[in-house]
């Protein structure tokens, strides 16, 4: 394992295992068949003149269903202990975007409650993706350009538009 997983959480865990919760099988089972169905790994990447190459990368791990499921989403949440429940106006996003967590807690479920689907090609990109920022890829123009070059084979190469931004 990467030495950079082994970082304490919030919860003083000794190390990442400490965050992936033990969970019984049809409750991890239901977790990765919401996120089979209606969940996404996604990398945005704007511009910022608050970091040092001018951009910021932002992976995040989102689960979004009708506004009456919202209580799924919390039990998720909870469950998961981290991120947050974003409301819409006809639903309810499940939102994990702090890198710790993504880290210390999402990676690892998925690597312990494996997708069984196309979207665990995604989850590979997307884990490709976070390690890069671990090491510091984002904090320049080639290592932005690095995982832009990652971030275009997710989502059956995704939508065209999102690789307007020129570095």
């Amino acid at each position: 394992m990467l030495s950079f997983l082994n970082t304490s959480s919030r919860k003083n865990s000794s190390n990442v295992e400490d965050r992936v919760p033990n969970l019984d099988p049809f409750i991890s089972g239901t977790i990765t068949g919401f996120t089979m169905g209606e969940g996404s790994f996604s990398i945005s990447i704007s511009k910022s003149k608050t970091y040092r190459s001018g951009y910021q990368v932002k992976p995040e791990f989102k689960i979004q269903l009708k506004k009456s499921d919202s209580n799924f989403l919390e039990f998720i949440r909870a469950t998961l202990g981290c991120g947050e429940i974003r409301y819409g106006e006809n639903s309810v996003v499940y939102v994990v975007g702090n890198r710790k967590d993504l880290m210390e807690v999402i990676i690892p479920f998925f690597e312990k409650y494996p997708l069984k689907n196309i979207k665990e090609i995604d989850f590979q990109y997307f884990k490709m993706i976070c390690y890069k920022l671990q090491l510091g890829e984002g904090k320049s123009i080639n290592g932005i350009r690095r995982i832009l070059s990652v971030r275009d084979l997710m989502n059956d190469g995704g939508h065209k538009s999102r690789n307007q931004i020129i570095l």
